[in-house]
């Protein structure tokens, strides 16, 4: 049954339509949104540096919007491993001669790349978006983004006219979804990787936000979230049943809400950290939607509780000052202590410099990500034990979603605050605190990579593959990697290259055959 009532759901849309500060072209932002910061354009800055630094050139961006290849396979690929790998990534970076000004801003391509009878087969697809296509039919930019300003832009009218599908895929019964948590989910076609149109999961839910980390428990159910900052701070909840009705959605009120990318489930709840990087409108007077946001580490991390079947019951907890995107997996003992981990930093130079600034080939320092792992006691004491190296995007064994875990799949790098990009494949062992790890070496970016498990009856948590892209810039070709989990240190057990780059993207999905 779903719970929400008309009336909240009129909330929750004001709220979200409105949680770009685009609602009404009055607003300070929209304002903002509609001027120039007077810095020129970048294209020219970008192209000249990657011609003196190859490192960028996964921040390129494609110049066509179909791509289709075959993988040379270098390597043995499984048996047992078949089906495809859907990623999703900004890479449209320059449209009409204007290069956008932060790495989300780019607009979205799905790349699938299917495994069978030991061949791989190659397919990107930017989607066609109604954000895309219109600027199409102006022939100009005319929509702002996260950290992109333009002149003379169109009205906006809601989040899914700026919709990118950049981020992350979903399938989710029988669906295939583009994710941006800015708005809605997008439906694409499994062949064609075509653009269908937004999905709404109820009535009066059309263009609210829908994170791109939503997270499927074993069973099916799905559990997701997303942010509303005007007029009404908050989170929105949803949960759907395995056969895709919604079951319930609502608003809770946070009060200086922050920027939250991702979350944790449990058994029983869910979990979601606020770092102290705040929404303020009025400090985006004369800037770009990031520039909304103000650091003030006097807040710490917030840590909101809530209970899965009862919104209403939720608690807080306190953390330390941080920034972090992502979070592996968490789970909840019989005493009420939770555990979760995230991959968090000291500050949020990562998205307010470093990803800003690569889009001009500029590489800025910040502040290393760690993996960090935190035991919520039920008295409300928060132990934090941290890790020393750069660690991030990760991933576990699906079945594991929401249940105790042992071990979790990140990208890696040495602790260096000028490193350009990741460059290892880690399997932690949270038992024994050990971490197996094979580095590609300084000429080559692995992006993310998913657990695959075996098909037949898996014999251990472990007990399947890692399935992920790498882009090696000094041949300026993309390729997709195949480890046994269990091994990652011998390194990948089957390599596929393709003749062409990517741009690097974010997150993705595998779907078996």
């Amino acid at each position: 049954m779903n719970t929400m009532t008309a009336w909240t759901r009129r909330r929750v849309l004001g709220a979200t339509l409105a949680a770009a500060g685009l609602a009404s072209l009055g607003s300070p932002l929209a304002r903002a949104l509609a001027g120039d910061r007077g810095e020129g354009d970048w294209s020219a800055e970008f192209a000249a540096r990657l011609a003196a630094d190859p490192t960028l050139l996964g921040w390129k961006g494609v110049s066509a919007d179909r791509l289709a290849g075959s993988a040379r396979i270098e390597g043995r690929l499984p048996a047992g491993l078949a089906g495809t790998l859907f990623r999703n990534g900004p890479a449209v970076h320059e449209r009409f001669g204007l290069r956008y000004r932060h790495w989300f801003d780019g607009d979205g391509m799905i790349q699938a790349f299917r495994i069978r009878d030991g061949k791989i087969a190659h397919r990107g697809r930017v989607l066609q978006t109604p954000k895309l296509s219109g600027e199409d039919a102006a022939n100009r930019r005319i929509f702002p983004g996260f950290a992109t300003v333009v002149g003379n832009e169109a009205r906006v009218r809601g989040p899914d006219d700026l919709n990118t599908a950049n981020t992350s895929v979903l399938e989710h019964h029988g669906e295939l979804l583009a994710l941006w948590e800015g708005g809605s989910a997008s439906l694409f076609e499994r062949e064609t990787l075509a653009w269908q149109g937004f999905k709404s999961w109820g009535d009066g839910l059309e263009g609210v936000p829908f994170t791109a980390h939503p997270k499927v428990e074993p069973d099916g159910t799905l559990w997701a979230f997303g942010v509303s900052y005007l007029p009404a701070m908050g989170l929105v909840l949803y949960h759907i049943a395995p056969d895709g009705t919604l079951v319930e959605a609502g608003l809770i009120r946070v009060a200086d809400m922050g920027m939250v990318h991702d979350f944790v489930v449990t058994e029983r709840h869910l979990v979601f950290v606020i770092p102290p990087l705040v929404f303020e409108p009025e400090a985006a007077r004369d800037g770009a939607f990031l520039d909304a946001f103000g650091w003030r580490p006097e807040l710490g991390s917030r840590v909101l509780v809530v209970a899965k079947d009862d919104f209403g019951k939720r608690r807080w907890l306190q953390l330390p000052a941080g920034f972090g995107f992502h979070h592996g997996n968490g789970w909840e003992e019989a005493d009420g202590t939770i555990r979760f981990d995230h991959c968090a930093a000291a500050d949020p130079t990562l998205v307010t410099e470093r990803f800003r600034h690569i889009m001009r080939g500029e590489v800025r320092a910040a502040a290393p990500e760690r993996y960090t792992r935190f035991t919520a006691r039920p008295d409300g004491r928060v132990d934090v034990e941290e890790t020393s190296d750069w660690a991030e995007f990760p991933r576990i064994a699906p079945a594991r979603t929401g249940r105790r875990n042992r071990y979790v799949y990140t990208l890696g790098a040495p602790d260096n605050r000028h490193a350009a990009a990741l460059r290892r494949v880690e399997r932690r062992d949270l038992e024994r605190g050990t971490v197996d790890a094979f580095d590609f070496g300084p000429g080559v970016i692995p992006e993310e990579h998913v657990f695959v498990p075996r098909r037949a009856a898996a014999r251990s948590e472990d007990d399947g593959w890692l399935v992920g892209t790498f882009l090696d810039h000094v041949r300026g070709v993309s390729g997709i990697a195949v480890f046994d989990a269990r091994r990652i240190g011998d390194g990948p057990v089957a390599r596929g290259w393709l003749d062409y780059p990517l741009p690097l993207g974010f997150h993705g999905h595998f779907s078996p055959a």
